[in-house]
């Protein structure tokens, strides 16, 4: 499993595990607009911290999402 922290880069992550893009967006919907094509391409060198304040949750609370649904992998 990768280590997720607030510097992980967003774009990495999904790559890693492409079922984040759908497992995101059902958690939050805030996360919808991060898996479209904009999203994609505005957020293409995002760390974790940057895809936070997108989806209005704190850097811990994101961090902890990610780990969450990544562990399930």
């Amino acid at each position: 499993m990768v280590d997720v922290t607030s510097k992980s880069k967003y774009m990495d992550l999904l790559n890693e595990y492409p079922l984040l893009k759908t497992d995101l967006a059902h958690a939050n919907p805030k996360f919808e607009f991060l898996v479209t094509q904009m999203g994609k391409i505005s957020l293409w060198e995002a760390d974790l911290e940057e895809v936070s304040q997108r989806a209005e949750m704190s850097v811990d609370e994101t961090v902890m999402l990610f780990r969450e649904l990544i562990s399930k992998y």
